[in-house]
């Protein structure tokens, strides 16, 4: 055989060998994929039954992968159950050591470590996790104590409120994160919301009356609306605002007085408020804002004037002297 047929020979023999490997590789893939969906779809059977039999079943007894499996799907199941089904999820992490495991971690050197076991706390549902993550808002590493904030939230821990809004404030956490948690807990966290609207410092009870404009109702306009005359024009906005997302028509005639607000700020939260609510009272007031004040509030003025009354605009648009917030508005109602 001449060195040509032998190179080819080898180099066919080679690219067979390698077809070979290839085609087993993905046999091997094809086979563990298969046998994974399989093992998924029977723990995930037994998670149900577990979770959601109309008696109780007693936890499977299982170990390694199984195990694993199982609890992962737990875990899933416990960010979408409620009542006696996400119980029996905490009881479950309870009994198996999982609950303790993570409170061990939170002492972890590594920060990944205690961010993902502030993380599952969360998840597991077990309230007794509540002062162990109220310390970790306290932790050195931004990402335990956003975990940490995060799982408060999810845990409906009304008494780590104060905590959580003082973390938003200073930095600690990012300010979504903590208006997320705080939106978790809900209507159960206003009551302890209400008594920061009288916090000593401003931020505080800027942050505060915000949330309440967030997961409040009407009922919670009394209490937030002597706020509008707070000495720290951070809060006037806020409360202005917070009046303005609540529909509060009980507000309306503060927010007027607000209008003559000496922050241009305030005047334009209150207008933007005034918008939202509505009422003839409301138009007679905008009207000279929208034609006067400087910039920011007298656009708002003339955009409120348009929500309430896109008719009125139109018509005080085509006059020359309306000025050009009311110009402005009324081109864009004629679009």
């Amino acid at each position: 055989m001449t060195p040509v047929v032998v190179a080819a020979t080898l180099l066919a023999i080679a690219n067979l060998v390698l077809i070979v490997l290839v085609a087993t590789r993905r046999w091997r893939l094809a086979r563990t994929h298969r046998r994974r969906d399989e093992l998924v779809a029977q723990m995930r059977r037994r998670a149900v039954e577990f979770t959601e039999g109309d008696v109780p079943a007693a936890p499977p007894s299982l170990n390694g992968v199984e195990a694993e499996m199982f609890t992962a799907l737990l875990v899933d199941f416990s960010r979408q159950l409620r009542g006696p089904s996400r119980e029996r999820i905490v009881d479950y992490f309870d009994s198996s050591g999982l609950f303790d495991a993570q409170v061990r971690r939170l002492a972890s050197r590594w920060s990944s470590r205690r961010a993902m076991a502030a993380f599952m706390l969360g998840d597991i549902g077990s309230p007794r996790a509540v002062p162990a993550l109220v310390r970790c808002l306290g932790d050195r590493s931004r990402d335990v104590r956003a975990a940490a904030c995060r799982s408060l939230g999810r845990l409906g821990a009304v008494d780590a409120i104060e905590a959580i809004v003082i973390c938003g404030v200073d930095g600690r956490v990012p300010r979504d994160t903590a208006n997320l948690a705080l939106l978790d807990v809900g209507p159960a966290a206003i009551d302890r919301i209400v008594e920061l609207t009288k916090h000593e410092e401003s931020s505080i009870r800027a942050s505060a009356v915000e949330m309440i404009g967030l997961i409040g109702a009407a009922s919670e306009v009394d209490p937030i609306l002597e706020r509008l005359s707070d000495p720290a024009a951070a809060v006037r906005v806020a409360t202005a605002s917070a009046l303005g997302r609540l529909g509060a028509r009980e507000g309306r005639d503060a927010l007027i007085a607000a209008l003559g607000d000496r922050v241009p700020d305030v005047r334009t939260a209150a207008a933007t408020a005034l918008g939202q609510i509505g009422g003839r009272d409301a138009v007679n007031v905008l009207m000279p804002i929208a034609r006067s004040d400087s910039f920011e509030p007298a656009r708002a003025a003339a955009e409120a004037l348009a929500r309430i009354d896109p008719a009125l605009v139109m018509r005080l648009g085509a006059d020359p002297d309306s000025g050009p917030h009311l110009r402005e508005a009324a081109d864009r109602e004629a679009l």
